[in-house]
């Protein structure tokens, strides 16, 4: 990708000197080396959400979760997460209708003289709101993730990066209750996803000040900011 946005897109290319000009014809200007990639992109990020969908749906669902049902506090009188899933699924639909590739609807025009058009900039954009979507469908994951845990009948450990994520959830949010709208509680979990860096897996190595060191789970409300770059070993 970087090679293509680096390169030369004009149709033709005039190089040479005044005296002596060359003229090459070709047709970089397609771009389907980018409408290509953004295409497999928006179809990889539809599936990761798709699937993110479908655990959330099992856990609230009572049938199979052994949880209460939608994850409300108070079974029976209450919706819980019902509602969040919805509108999981919504973008999920929403993310199956716009994942066709943009790259196969170049058409011919101007009497065959037009190039075939891979659609790159459409392709793109399509992208950032599958993107987009899916930072969503597993915010209200994560969110559901987090009641589940905290719904159990008996207190069970957790790994400690399951247990770092939690505990970053619920630094900020209490456990649900149906006494608020869950809408301002997804747009965090959207932005802890989309804006922040995750907790360090345990082992990875961070680059921190061109040193090498293993990163540690302790997380602090500004660490999503400071992130360190992480290279897996």
């Amino acid at each position: 990708m970087n090679r293509e946005l680096a390169s030369i897109t004009d149709n033709p290319i005039v190089a040479g000197t005044l005296d002596m000009p060359r003229v090459f014809s070709q047709a970089h200007a397609v771009g389907a080396s980018m409408a290509l990639a953004m295409d497999g992109i928006a179809v990889s990020m539809a599936q990761a959400a798709a699937l993110a969908e479908r655990r959330l749906d099992r856990l609230v669902n009572p049938l199979v979760s052994g949880l209460p049902p939608f994850l409300a506090e108070i079974g029976g009188t209450r919706s819980g997460f019902m509602i969040a899933q919805y509108t999981a699924a919504s973008l999920v639909a929403q993310n199956r209708r716009i994942a066709a590739p943009a790259s196969l609807d170049g058409g011919v025009t101007s009497g065959l003289q037009e190039d075939h058009l891979c659609h790159a900039t459409p392709a793109a954009l399509k992208a950032l709101e599958i993107i987009e979507n899916s930072a969503r469908i597993l915010g209200i994951e994560l969110l559901a993730a987090t009641q589940a845990y905290d719904l159990q009948a008996t207190e069970l450990s957790s790994a400690p990066y399951t247990e770092s994520l939690r505990n970053r959830v619920r630094a900020v949010l209490p456990i649900y209750r149906d006494d608020r709208p869950l809408a301002n509680d997804m747009t965090f979990a959207f932005r802890m996803i989309s804006d922040g860096a995750p907790p360090p897996l345990p082992g990875t190595i961070a680059q921190v000040d061109g040193t090498a060191r293993p990163c540690r789970l302790r997380l602090s409300r500004g660490y999503a900011r400071n992130a360190p770059t992480r290279r897996l070993p």
